[in-house]
């Protein structure tokens, strides 16, 4: 069936039609955090030489219903920041749990247009789900990653992400965020300046749950109207530019801590509630995903994983299964690093993958 991705149209209304700026000074610098404090040890490994700014990770071993076992490392594990690409799995999830439910089809077929296409490259034409899914994961595209987004609707993975994971938010698409930070949705948003800019985003971020998903449905609405091409020119000049500040990353684009993801990622993998075929499907699309060591210092038998980078933003995430049947997870989170660019920042994989392959082999001593 040839359909293209429908615009999301939430429930209810929504108490502001705008972010407005006020007449108050513009928010201090702060590390939201959610839940309790991580108790476990640090990793007795240094980071790499390379990482800097601010650091969460977490890994821990995980048993067949995707509880955490004792042994863990953290690092600032739970502190709220950007998720950038790495929340892309919870969409294939998303999609895939709509498979079983019969919504959506693995065959259906979306038309990239205008209103659904997103920044970078993309796959045009008409392509079915199943080339999206992997198109998300293995090219992380945001296009392919927007469609599955609408079609399952914004709403419905926003529902199913915080019924999974207090700590997580998936709100908006790659569009709308970036739109938002952009200061493309004037109508929605006020970024006159970086105060303003600033005062918008919080207010937002600090939404009550039901309003704030109620006006992330406004924003992904509006943010069809915007050129893609558009997008990512006025994005260049954002980064560059005196509106920029790394909080804005944080108050706009899907979140969650370090140890919540992780647990979401075990959750996700062996208590997801897929069906058998699309459990496999799940599995095939993640092992495609970014990244993992050259030479990992143990044996794995599967390693499902997804990257994301942005403007001084790394983050990388992975599920794992030894042959003794033992479950790992982590997330590494590093945000406001001195390295500006995407592609300066994914140079530091390597290593930083390296880094999370040793303090995983702790598992095994």
């Amino acid at each position: 069936m040839k359909v293209t991705s429908r615009p999301f149209v939430f429930a209810g209304s929504v108490a502001l039609a705008s972010l407005a700026a006020t007449a108050s000074a513009a928010p201090e610098r702060l590390a939201p955090t959610c839940g309790p404090a991580v108790l476990a040890p640090a990793p007795p490994i240094a980071l790499p030489p390379v990482v800097t700014g601010q650091v969460s990770f977490y890994a821990a071993e995980y048993d067949r219903q995707g509880r955490p076992q004792e042994r863990a490392y953290a690092l600032s594990a739970h502190t709220l920041r950007p998720l950038a690409s790495i929340y892309k799995p919870v969409l294939v999830w998303a999609a895939l749990r709509d498979v079983d439910a019969r919504r959506l089809q693995l065959r259906q077929r979306f038309t990239t247009t205008a209103a659904n296409r997103s920044i970078e490259a993309f796959s045009p034409g008409t392509n079915t789900l199943r080339f999206l899914l992997d198109r998300t994961i293995r090219n992380s595209e945001n296009t392919a990653s927007d469609i599955v987004h609408l079609a399952v609707g914004p709403q419905r993975v926003a529902a199913l992400t915080a019924n999974s994971s207090n700590c997580t938010s998936v709100l908006l698409t790659t569009k709308a965020f970036w739109s938002a930070q952009a200061g493309m949705l004037p109508a929605l948003v006020i970024s006159t300046d970086r105060d303003a800019s600033l005062r918008s985003a919080e207010r937002y971020f600090t939404l009550a749950p039901a309003d704030r998903v109620a006006f992330a449905g406004q924003l992904v609405h509006a943010s069809r109207q915007v050129n893609a091409g558009a997008l990512l020119d006025r994005l260049d000049g954002y980064f560059k530019g005196p509106r920029y500040d790394a909080r804005l990353d944080t108050y706009w684009q899907n979140t969650s801590t370090a140890k919540a993801y992780t647990d979401l990622m075990a959750t996700m993998f062996v208590a997801g509630g897929l069906q058998p075929e699309t459990r496999r499907v799940f599995r095939d699309v993640m092992a495609q995903g970014c990244c993992r060591p050259v030479r990992a210092p143990f044996t794995y038998s599967y390693w499902g994983a997804k990257a994301g980078s942005g403007w001084r933003l790394l983050t990388l995430t992975g599920y794992l299964e030894r042959p003794d049947g033992r479950i790992l997870a982590y997330t590494y989170l590093n945000h406001e690093s001195d390295t500006l660019d995407a592609e300066r920042m994914e140079q530091q994989i390597p290593a930083v993958m390296t880094w999370i392959a040793k303090v995983l082999a702790l598992h095994q001593s």
